[in-house]
């Protein structure tokens, strides 16, 4: 039966550690920013083929890509292209393509030049990298996305507290590696209610979790309520039958840690990915409760994964650790993954405060675990998938907020000591 401490070890380091890109036959060059698919792009006839989804987050648009039919709508210019078929459609008019789409192994590739061409994309080819260069950029009152982003910082910056609302889900598969055809699946809902102040530093968050694991031995478990509290202090948390806990963490600095916690406003954090090469682009505005808003998405692959990740582990105190068996997983655990993530965030025209955000995630790898420690050498495959989904939604900016009291918490070393 496998071993659940590889489950949770494997998700460790699937969020934390360094991503290996693997190498492409044409690579994309997006805004300046290098950018790597989760379907590798290639030729054919001379025409760079790209799945249907990129040029979807080249544009900031969805394109439903489950019939025969696919339908591409940005700013006016409605394009409809046939799988099979080299004519497409463009505005009631009838146009020629390269290379007809089709579907391939369940992705649908279409010609990426004549595409992008259609919403007045620049599109140029550098020879030497084998590098597609594609310029897209639109504005919104003549601001830039970086631009939009900064104003939107600026306007949460002016309020001192501000709470988040998050619904999130999580579904991972894991092959377990003693017997290749079991595979184990997770199944994970969370409910979190969070409020922030920035001056001095407070976080207060609630969340309930809902898990069922299914496996040959199926079984689902009962809900999960935790809270969490980090002030000047340091940092609280709920443990069933135990109440609040201080985590007394060696090596970790609690302080550093509040200090990174406090300045990483949801904008700040955009930021981050931004400086990891994410491609950003403006969506088809939205509407919702009645508000107009600007629809911002980030997409990134696992060479802007892997930057973000490392630019995290050097900002984030972590504690130190030397343990030779988790080195090793690291070394391999990236070695052939693939990653696809976007972020949609709604911007309220009215105000330019971020009230809403969006995050997808499509996350696989294959790395190799040892069988047995005490032979390292022997080892055995393991496949992991992990799919996320989350909506938050920001509020009550500048409410204040009050926190339970945890003058009475028990020390984390207590209560290992009395668990030995």
């Amino acid at each position: 039966m496998l071993r659940k401490g590889l489950i949770v070890l494997s998700a460790f380091c699937l969020l934390f550690l360094m991503a290996t890109p693997a190498l492409a036959d044409v690579n994309l060059n997006i805004n300046g920013n290098s950018y790597q698919p989760r379907i590798q792009p290639r030729v054919e006839e001379g025409t760079t083929m790209v799945p249907v989804y990129v040029v979807g987050r080249i544009l900031g648009v969805e394109i439903p890509a489950d019939g025969q039919e696919l339908i591409i709508e940005k700013n006016g210019q409605k394009l409809t292209l046939t799988l099979d078929n080299k004519e497409a459609g463009l505005n009631g008019k009838t146009i020629a393509l390269p290379v007809a789409p089709s579907r391939e192994n369940g992705e649908v590739m279409v010609p990426l030049r004549a595409v992008l061409d259609v919403f007045g994309a620049k599109i140029d080819w550098q020879e030497q990298s084998s590098t597609v260069l594609v310029d897209y950029q639109e504005q919104r009152q003549g601001m830039s996305v970086e631009e939009m982003m900064a104003k939107s910082s600026e306007a949460l910056a002016d309020y001192n507290t501000y709470k988040t609302k998050a619904d999130m889900t999580q579904q991972m598969e894991v092959t377990n590696p003693e017997e290749a055809n079991k595979t184990e699946k997770v199944d994970m809902k969370m409910n979190l209610d969070m409020a922030v102040q920035n001056d001095p530093v407070l976080v207060y968050g609630k969340t309930t979790v809902n898990m069922a694991v299914y496996g040959e031995d199926g079984n689902s478990l009962e809900p999960v309520n935790t809270e969490i509290l980090l002030n000047e202090e340091g940092m609280y948390v709920t443990m069933p039958e135990q109440g609040w806990v201080k985590m007394t963490i060696p090596g970790m600095d609690i302080k550093a840690l509040m200090e990174q916690a406090g300045g990483q406003d949801p904008m700040a954090s955009l930021k981050m990915l931004q400086d990891a090469g994410a491609l950003m682009s403006f969506g088809n505005d939205q509407q919702k409760n009645g508000e107009s808003y600007w629809i911002i998405n980030v997409t990134m692959g696992p060479d802007s994964v892997s930057r973000l990740i490392q630019d995290v582990l050097k900002k984030v105190p972590l504690p130190q650790t030397e343990v030779p068996e988790l080195d090793q997983v690291i070394a391999q655990v990236f070695k052939n993954m693939n990653a696809d993530m976007v972020y949609s965030v709604w911007i309220n025209q009215k105000n330019f405060l971020t009230d809403y955000m969006q995050m997808d995630s499509d996350i696989s790898l294959n790395m190799q675990v040892p069988a047995d420690p005490e032979q390292p050498d022997n080892l055995l495959n393991m496949d992991m998938k992990m799919k996320q989904s989350a909506f938050y939604e920001i509020y009550d900016l500048g409410v204040p907020f009050t926190v339970p009291d945890v003058s009475q918490a028990v020390d984390m070393n207590e209560v290992l000591e009395k668990q030995e």
